[in-house]
């Protein structure tokens, strides 16, 4: 995803977030059970199914239960309370909210198999982190009200039983009961009808922060946008929008095959929806479904393309955060490294000469703003909201670019593909993992000291000295940062004279321990000045900057 604002990520600071999913806790008082006798039960969701009123806010969410240890009481987070809980069918005997866990016991002990816990609640509309995060409804550009039930990290909660842990992978099912005419989205595979629409995630995994979701407009109008083999591209915009007129469809097109080729078919079906729509973010990844922001093509941004760059970060999403989910809140940069970079890559294979160029500068501009690792090893673990936005910048740079430098393209996208490859949950140790085996090279000397870290993150300083002699210059790069570490990079170098430029390219190889690299290059004048990385490929301090503007995010 891409956020609009100075500003996606664990709900840990909202009520309920944090909690892990995956097992059974003991319900009533003090932590026991709610009734006389009963005994916690152990089980795993498997799957949400989830009917809801769009005219009434009521909803009911069923929990698919694998039960690994049989018992009479089953605890989940929950922000809400419940209105009426049946297990199978039944009644609960009892259901008791204790802050933000919900426990429901029933009167027989539930044996070892599968169950099923239906929870009635009422959503409240309210949103967290000053993001769409929540249950919210909004003016759209026509001045329809656009209505939004979105997750996140750590969110599921905020709308009854649901297990937050972003390392859960479940099927989903949903029954949206809405107003004769109103268009509604919901991940997998819709069946829209003219009162009730319903969607299914049966076969692909999906994570609770991308897939627990639904989106609803009476003012949309859906149309394909573009079609390729196996994919059908559908944009949904309501009147006024402009979306559809900024997109070079025979492009995008051809991104989709570029990347069906690479990940195999999109992992939630062959139809995928594209919907604009008034959010805080440029973009959000459904699984099958996609939400834009409905300005994207006419908002000031870094972007060679903005309405391009961030469908096509959406679309790598649909892998890299979906059918792939991050292991733990602090492993959140791959999946939107991986969703950057791609698009990257495709811009400077495919796209106009400009746009890689406008990407890598927006990204090393806001690199040295982070205040948290790529991969924050604190303890105790920060909040995703607080360090999601450091991770746009630095993120696509260190994990990919900068390799590209040390490994080879190839070896970055193969490594890359190797980690996605059958889905699943993935951690940034994995990504590392997979790297090392297409690079054939340990990379632990670089990801020590890029990747991994604690507090305010330290990034290299380069100086540079030049020494001419007989038609050639010799370029020396020091490493000026304080302590003994030494960052393995390529450091681009851009000589120039009176009349003519040169670029000496400088290597800190992955398991040197030099802080100074020489190289010598033809050069037939005297040097009048140097600049180091005019290409934007190197996260490095660079002293008497201008501060980037605060990063878009696409989320």
């Amino acid at each position: 995803m891409l956020l609009l604002l100075a500003a996606c990520g664990d709900d840990s600071s909202a009520p309920g977030g944090g909690a892990q999913g995956g097992s059974a806790g003991e319900g009533g008082s003090g932590g026991e059970p709610a009734i006389g006798g009963a005994t916690a039960l152990s089980a795993t969701v498997v799957r949400y199914d989830i009917a809801f009123s769009s005219s009434k806010r009521a909803a009911t969410i069923e929990l698919g239960l694998d039960v690994t240890e049989g018992g009479n009481c089953f605890s989940v987070p929950s922000e809400l309370p419940a209105l009426a809980a049946r297990f199978d069918d039944e009644n609960a005997l009892d259901f008791v909210l204790e802050g933000v866990t919900l426990t429901a016991c029933s009167a027989a002990p539930l044996a070892v198999g599968p169950h099923g816990l239906a929870v009635d609640v009422e959503l409240e509309e309210e949103t967290f982190h000053g993001l769409d995060v929540g249950f919210s409804s909004t003016t759209d550009l026509s001045g329809s009200t656009f209505t939004y039930l979105l997750s996140w990290v750590g969110g599921c909660d905020h709308f009854g039983p649901c297990q937050d842990d972003p390392a859960e992978l479940v099927h989903f099912g949903f029954s949206v009961t809405h107003p004769r005419g109103t268009v509604v989205l919901c991940p997998g595979k819709l069946t829209a009808g003219e009162t009730v629409t319903t969607c299914a995630l049966d076969q692909t995994l999906a994570p609770t922060y991308s897939a627990f979701a639904f989106a609803a407009d009476p003012a949309w109008v859906g149309a394909p946008l573009v079609s390729r083999p196996g994919v059908d591209v559908i944009l949904y915009e309501v009147p006024g929008g402009t979306l559809r007129e900024s997109y070079d469809s025979e492009s995008l097109g051809d991104f989709l095959v570029w990347a069906t080729n690479r990940f195999g078919p999109l992992p939630y079906g062959s139809e995928l929806r594209l919907a604009g729509a008034p959010t805080a973010w440029l973009g959000f990844e459904h699984p099958a479904n996609i939400i834009l922001h409905e300005e994207l093509d006419v908002l000031s941004l870094p972007y060679g393309d903005s309405t391009m760059h961030v469908t096509m970060h959406e679309i790598i999403h649909q892998w890299s955060g979906d059918a792939t989910t991050i292991a733990s809140p602090q492993d959140f940069a791959w999946k939107e490294a991986i969703a950057e970079y791609m698009s990257y890559v495709f811009e400077d294979e495919m796209r106009p000469p400009g746009e890689a160029a406008s990407s890598l500068a927006y990204w090393d501009g806001i690199a040295t703003q982070a205040q948290y690792y790529v991969r924050p090893m604190d303890e105790p673990p920060p909040k995703v909201e607080d360090f999601y936005g450091d991770v746009y910048g630095p993120g696509p740079m260190i994990l990919f670019v900068q390799l590209e430098d040390l490994i080879g393209r190839d070896a970055v996208l193969a490594g890359i593909t190797q980690f996605l490859a059958g889905g699943g949950v993935r951690s940034v140790a994995d990504l590392q993992a997979s790297l090392e085996s297409e690079a054939a090279l340990p990379l632990d000397e670089y990801f020590d000291v890029w990747v991994f870290g604690t507090g305010e993150p330290q990034y290299p300083q380069f100086n540079v000295t030049t020494e001419e002699s007989g038609g050639n210059v010799t370029v020396s790069v020091s490493q000026m940062q304080a302590g003994d570490t030494v960052y393995p990079c390529v450091v681009e170098v851009l000589i120039e004279g009176a009349t003519s430029t040169a670029t000496a390219t400088v290597e800190f190889p992955i398991g040197g321990s030099a802080s100074v690299a020489m190289v010598t290059i033809p050069f037939a004048e005297p040097v009048v000045s140097t600049e180091v990385d005019p290409s934007h490929r190197l996260v490095d301090v660079k002293p008497g900057a201008a501060p980037s503007p605060w990063p878009v995010f696409i989320f």
